[in-house]
């Protein structure tokens, strides 16, 4: 009976996820734009303050955050935001 339950929860969440993505999808198809590829920008920072301060800026713009690596040196922060076609 829990194994059931379980997998009902799991195909409605799916279920869920499929729908939500659809109305994204509509609602960019709605506005007379379909996005083509992803723009990529990254920078390297050593500091927790010059991190914050740069990824909030570069949230306000639309970026989010797809990656970090680092070194004992620095860390190099990658974001993205989709590149939209007219």
């Amino acid at each position: 009976m829990r194994a059931m339950i379980v997998a009902g929860l799991v195909t409605g969440g799916f279920v869920a996820a499929l729908f939500v993505s659809k109305v994204n999808l509509v609602a960019a198809e709605g506005m007379g734009r379909e996005p083509s590829t992803w723009q990529y920008q990254c920078f390297e920072a050593s500091g927790v303050a010059q991190v914050t301060e740069r990824a909030n800026r570069m949230g306000q713009q639309g970026w989010e955050l797809v990656t970090s690596a680092g070194s004992a040196k620095a860390t190099l922060w990658c974001f993205k935001r989709p590149l939209w076609k007219r």
